[in-house]
């Protein structure tokens, strides 16, 4: 007997059979309404998980992971993560897949597609120089996404896809999920590989839309400090931007960082606005006191883009769509978390073209600011050498104390 879940799914398969004659460049079709689009990133299968009965009551028409859906590594030290073995991926992706909440959100109507970052990749900030694990943990992770079998990411390398979403083309949303990680060369030479550059490059030019999405783990914008992120790699990010800003329509949607905000950047064709939400289980710099963490991405780290405050709960993004019979259709991108919304800007996507980015969000100035900024400061420099000499005692008990026999 079939249940909900396998219903949505034999469905999706059937209509995307039915309309892949219609696209120029797009993997799937679905050409059901499209009006409202959940997404989040950084969520530890070993914590408890809150947001679901909220993304739940939202009931959108699909949920994005942008990274980070499951940590499949083990960290060790603070800032050292070991890669898990092939059993340890396995079981860690079926302890989150079987977790009562997110089980539960899995039997609704909202169809779940996404792309991984560096923690379900398997490496911290890992990349194609780490590959020994990429194609074993490929397959894996797509079966977590129950991946439909005509899909072509199970033969690619790397999971960039795009959907054609909407019943109508003056109705219609293209998304676009781009892959940071699995051909991504830690000396700055490709992120994307060339493979994908050129997959990306055509569907930046097929299938015209009225919105189009870019979906990327790792930030774009953004050029906060100690942030991983696109800016590591400038001349990919340049080429990026360059690309993007010709397609009209486009906004950018991201996570990884353990906090959420709403950046914008000008262009030569409009401002492009991004939306980042990260920290579904955990937020901010979980290693730092939550009120110190908070007060360094708010007044200590500097960003130029902002068009909003950063929001350092627990969170998930939102994309609603405010279709019009003048072809004139608004986009509203909001954050929520357990309280509500958190973050809300709406874009009329026919303007964009003729406008520039919001004003920027100004950050008070503060005599506080520079007291918190020295003992942030002092705490990390303290904990670093904590750090530092727990590393030196580990080294030097395992060469110079013998272990004793086990004694029954």
């Amino acid at each position: 007997m079939w249940n909900v879940r396998t219903y949505y799914k034999a469905l999706a398969v059937l209509l995307t059979l039915s309309f892949l004659s219609q696209s120029d460049g797009a993997d799937f079709i679905y050409s059901e309404p499209v009006t409202k689009i959940a997404f989040g990133s950084c969520s530890n299968q070993d914590k408890e998980q809150p947001l679901w009965s909220h993304i739940a009551r939202w009931d959108p028409d699909y949920f994005l992971w942008l990274g980070d859906a499951v940590y499949t590594d083990t960290r060790q030290y603070q800032f050292m993560w070991i890669p898990p073995s092939i059993s340890r991926y396995s079981e860690q992706l079926h302890k989150m897949k079987n977790s009562p909440d997110y089980s539960s959100f899995q039997k609704r109507r909202t169809k779940i597609i996404g792309v991984w970052d560096d923690h379900d990749y398997g490496i911290n900030d890992g990349g194609m120089s780490d590959d020994k694990y990429s194609e074993a943990v490929q397959g894996m992770f797509l079966h977590f996404l129950d991946e439909p079998e005509h899909s072509p990411r199970w033969k690619r390398k790397g999971l960039y896809a795009s959907y054609l979403l909407g019943e109508t083309s003056h109705k219609s949303v293209k998304l676009i999920l781009i892959d940071p990680r699995s051909q991504l060369d830690k000396t700055g030479s490709t992120v994307l590989g060339e493979v994908q550059w050129e997959w990306l490059e055509k569907e930046l030019t097929t299938d015209p839309t009225p919105i189009t999405i870019l979906a990327t783990g790792l930030p774009l914008l953004t050029e906060r400090n100690l942030l991983d992120k696109w800016l590591r790699y400038p001349v990919e990010r340049e080429r990026l931007l360059g690309l993007i800003s010709k397609r009209p329509g486009l906004l950018v949607l991201s996570g990884d960082s353990h906090f959420a905000e709403m950046q914008c950047v000008n262009t030569t064709r409009g401002p492009i606005f991004e939306v980042m939400s990260s920290g579904m289980t955990h937020n901010c710099l979980d290693w730092l006191p939550q009120w110190l963490c908070n007060y360094f991405i708010k007044y200590v780290s500097y960003c130029k883009g902002c068009i909003s405050e950063p929001y350092t709960e627990l969170n998930f993004g939102t994309i609603s769509f405010i279709w019009s019979e003048d072809n004139d259709p608004s986009v509203v991108m909001e954050v929520r978390g357990e309280g509500g919304v958190a973050i809300h800007y709406v874009v009329k996507v026919e303007k964009v073209p003729t406008e520039s980015c919001p004003e920027r969000h100004e950050v008070k100035f503060q005599l506080a600011w520079w007291v918190c900024s020295a003992v942030f400061l002092s705490v990390v420099l303290v904990y670093i050498i904590i750090l530092l000499q727990m590393a030196v005692l580990n080294l030097w008990k395992s060469r110079h104390v013998s272990p004793r026999p086990h004694q029954d």
